[in-house]
């Protein structure tokens, strides 16, 4: 606040002035120095601005940046996901064509296998068949054997039989013969001689 002024009588007027001029040199100090701070605020303020500015492009710098980047980013991941995708359908359609080669071959081996094994079984039927007839030709065989050796033992017998029949013949006869020699002995005739 300015000074309050002195109402005075003559020298008043001069000391007024003095007081006026001393007064208004006040304000133009006062008001020169907040010029200058005014300036001085207004410079830094102009500095920040212009700091503030600077950071500005600059964060609007990186930012198109980083949108760039997000952009190319996105872009790639597009490629990478269509790449994939085709990938998988190749990968998709590679498996389906094996899970069929190998349903077919699935289908072949059992067909194969049901093949083999009917096959087995008529082998085995045939196995079993062969020895059925096998085993009849054996028993038949063997009642041949046990027919034929009654037959051979029957005959044996009657050999012997006959044999031992001509032996006691023979020996009939050889007794014969002998109480015949042993007769003429006793005439002292010699059967196997003439006379």
């Amino acid at each position: 606040m300015p000074p309050k002024k002195k109402k005075g009588k003559g020298k008043g007027k001069k000391k007024k002035k003095d007081d006026a001029s001393l007064e208004l040199e006040d304000k133009y100090k006062k008001t020169m120095t907040e010029i200058e701070a005014l300036k001085d605020h207004l410079a830094i303020r102009k500095e920040i601005a212009r700091k503030s500015q600077a950071m500005g492009n600059m964060m609007k710098s990186r930012m198109a940046d980083a949108q760039k980047d997000m952009e190319e980013q996105k872009a790639d991941q597009k490629a990478i996901n269509s790449e994939m995708a085709l990938a998988y359908t190749s990968m998709q359609t590679t498996l389906q064509l094996k899970v069929h080669t190998l349903d077919m071959k699935l289908m072949q081996t059992e067909a194969k296998l049901k093949e083999t094994e009917k096959k087995l079984r008529e082998t085995e039927d045939e196995k079993e068949r062969i020895t059925r007839e096998k085993d009849e030709e054996i028993e038949k065989l063997n009642l041949n054997i046990r027919v034929m050796r009654k037959e051979y033992i029957r005959i044996l017998d009657e050999s012997l039989n006959s044999l031992v029949s001509k032996i006691d013949d023979a020996k009939s006869n050889i007794k014969l013969g002998n109480q015949t020699i042993q007769a003429a002995d006793t005439r002292n005739l010699s059967p196997f001689c003439d006379e």
